[in-house]
């Protein structure tokens, strides 16, 4: 059972007009104007206005004075009143329907006990109030109708009612104010018992009921002090227009019908003004004949074509509600197909209808229709709100709706790899690509705030789905990422590099040693790969660690893998000639017999020898085929350069006949001599 705390107040005469009782202290400046509503509203009672209704916004406060004033003839002196005035809180405004239920809550003082009963708050109770409401009489309807017909078809300001009492229209006024939606109730001003022209802040009430015989003299008091003029009621037209006549259906029902409930939908504007366009579109809305989508854009365009013109009802048609007033919606993708393709954009707002995050939640629910409408919006030109639409649906995108908008259509693919290059990762979309995939990878590219994850990622699906022409490119554009995404791809699938993407990787020698060493466990497979990738470029990576390559190759020699072994003997002495942490001198003596014997026995392959021909010092041109001299003299060198204790020169050079050759060989080094004459 809905209940509405509503606070009261009651004015009449103690010596003097003045507030008797009260359940809220108001402001100074409040309480001056509602003293001032509550006095009598003219300098004498006509007969038939011995009581009326008065209702005005107190903004300040949030709230809405509506009040009832009575006569008092039993009061001493002439032009006595009693008023009760009931202040409803601003935001309840919404939860009355008919808001002639608050009217049995007005209480007439007795002389004798004026103050009584006013001074605590009243609960009133909704659903009790509106059970004793009567459904209204063909002359109330026809009130109503004359009501509506000036206030919202004639655009009335300042309306004017000539009526025999104050009881005349009350009824019909304030059901016609009941449909009004609450930011439109509570602006809405009003008296049924005008004996003066009424207003405040410079502006007459919205409208007001008097004799005939005061209509002149209101009307021109009105033009001159308020400089406006008022509008008689005008009689309803027969030839009206049917928006009308829902409104006067509606209205003339104590809580309204659906046309209310899409009203209050809408509505979102204190002008009554702007009636008029939310109920022709409410009747558009509630055309038999089937509403399309499109056409309706249009039509709320133009009532408002501004993008901040009536938020409520473009966000209640358009903004993806699953409930409109008890109607059936539309469907979300037909509806956001339309935004993103009509030429009314203008007068909606993406960020008020919520375009990009519908876009996403579109493709989370329901992939297939995200799927049509995603390369629907690529084959046609869109708007900015289909670009913001386009934008939310990429963010989520996934790998199925990328597939089947791409399988029919692959010329979308390096759009949707611009919007989301996360989409890379799929070696089947890079398969689909066809010959398009190095416009895909550009397209990536392109895109400067992709995570070191994604790059990784999309390195692996260009090896799956032998892209790897694509590689030194990638490489070039992402450096480190890209190189740590190919070799995690090469550890995780035990697979084996091409040619070429051995050669575009041998620009990121550094990256990959560093990659080796950033953990204890890298599969062999992977050292052995990458040990041909960057032998032949010891230069470059000499002041790394060594471990990796020595205990790899002492792998090898157990295994029995003398090819292999061969190759990483190499590697390690042109580490160890040019003085490799952490102990340069173990690899010589781990591998230069080694590497003599397989250089004595010509049987060192060029892809071996290349390694070291860069390290060991070149003799003349007619001897620069000795091998063996060369990386003897490369070893005397190393040690003169490094200043090696001579007495392990025996350590690394065990077999005496090869020791022997050193000796000799040491003789063509500058330095060589005496370096081994002092031990030898």
């Amino acid at each position: 059972m809905k209940s509405i705390v509503i606070q009261q107040t009651l004015h009449g005469y103690s010596e003097g007009h003045r507030l008797l009782d009260g359940s809220m202290k108001l402001g100074d400046e409040l309480s001056r104007l509602v003293l001032r509503m509550s006095d009598l509203s003219g300098s004498n009672v006509v007969s038939g206005f011995e009581e009326y209704l008065t209702g005005y916004p107190l903004e300040s406060a949030n709230m809405y004075a509506f009040a009832k004033t009575w006569y008092a003839a039993e009061m001493p002196r002439p032009g006595c009143v009693w008023t009760h005035t009931l202040l409803i809180p601003g935001s309840c405004m919404a939860e009355i329907p008919d808001l002639r239920a608050l009217t049995a809550l007005f209480v007439r003082p007795q002389a004798s006990n004026s103050s009584k009963g006013f001074s605590q708050p009243i609960e009133f109770n909704v659903e009790e109030a509106e059970s004793n409401i009567s459904a209204a009489s063909n002359d109330l309807t026809v009130k109503i109708a004359d009501l509506i017909e000036t206030l919202y078809v004639q655009n009335k300001d300042n309306v004017l009612i000539a009526a025999h009492n104050s009881r005349a229209y009350e009824t019909a006024l304030v059901r016609v104010w009941s449909q009004q939606w609450p930011q439109l109730r509570k602006a809405f001003t009003f008296c049924t018992g005008a004996l003066s022209a009424r207003g405040f802040g410079s502006k007459p009430f919205d409208v007001q009921c008097t004799h005939p015989s005061l209509v002149r003299e209101i009307t021109s008091a009105t033009a001159a002090k308020q400089s406006q003029e008022l509008s008689m009621l005008t009689k309803r037209n027969q030839q009206r227009p049917s928006w009308s006549n829902r409104a006067v259906e509606d209205a003339s029902k104590p809580e309204g019908a659906q046309f209310r409930r899409l009203l209050w939908e809408f509505a979102d504007s204190p002008d009554k003004k702007s009636f008029r366009r939310f109920a022709e579109l409410i009747d558009d809305f509630l055309d038999p004949a089937e509403c399309n989508v499109s056409e309706l854009l249009g039509v709320v365009a133009q009532q408002f074509p501004s993008a901040t013109e009536s938020a409520g009802l473009k966000s209640a048609l358009f903004g993806g509600k699953h409930d409109i007033a008890g109607l059936k919606p539309f469907d979300e993708g037909e509806v956001l197909s339309a935004l993103a393709s009509t030429p009314h954009y203008e007068a909606y707002d993406s960020k008020a209808l919520n375009l990009r995050s519908r876009g996403s939640n579109l493709c989370r629910i329901e992939p297939k229709a995200a799927s049509e409408i995603v390369s629907r919006l690529f084959r046609s030109s869109i708007n900015r709100l289909g670009e913001e639409i386009l934008a939310g649906m990429i963010e989520v995108i996934d790998l199925s709706i990328a597939k089947a908008i791409t399988s029919a259509q692959p010329q979308f693919l390096p759009a949707l790899f611009r919007a989301k290059p996360e989409l890379g990762v799929s070696p089947e979309l890079w398969i689909a690509a066809g010959d398009r995939r190095r416009e895909l990878l550009e397209a990536i590219i392109s895109n400067r705030d992709l995570r070191e994850e994604s790059i990784q990622e999309i390195m692996g699906a260009l090896l799956k789905s032998d892209s790897d022409f694509l590689l030194r490119r990638a490489l070039e554009a992402w450096g480190t990422p890209a190189v740590v995404g190919l070799l995690n791809w090469l550890a995780k699938s035990k697979s084996q590099l091409s040619e070429r993407s051995r050669g575009a990787l041998t620009f990121h020698v550094e990256d990959i040693v560093q990659w080796l060493l950033a953990a204890s466990d890298r599969p062999e497979h992977v050292v052995i790969v990458a040990a041909h990738i960057v032998a032949p470029y010891t230069f470059r990576f000499r002041q790394f660690d060594s471990n990796v390559w020595l205990h790899t190759y002492k792998n090898l020699l157990k295994q029995g893998s003398q090819r292999e072994a061969n190759y990483f003997a190499a590697l390690l002495l042109a580490l160890g000639f040019q003085n490799a942490p952490p102990e340069a001198l173990v690899l010589i003596q781990e591998c230069f017999e080694r590497v003599h014997g397989v250089a004595w026995d010509d049987a060192m392959p060029d892809d071996t020898w290349i390694i070291l021909d860069p390290i060991v010092p070149h003799l003349s041109w007619i001897r620069d085929w000795d091998k063996c001299e060369r990386l003897r003299r490369g070893l005397i060198e190393a040690f003169l350069k490094y200043r090696w204790p001579l007495l392990k020169l025996a350590d690394c050079v065990k077999n005496e006949a090869v020791l022997s050759r050193v000796i000799e060989s040491a003789k063509g080094v500058d330095g060589g001599s005496e370096l081994v004459s002092k031990r030898f």
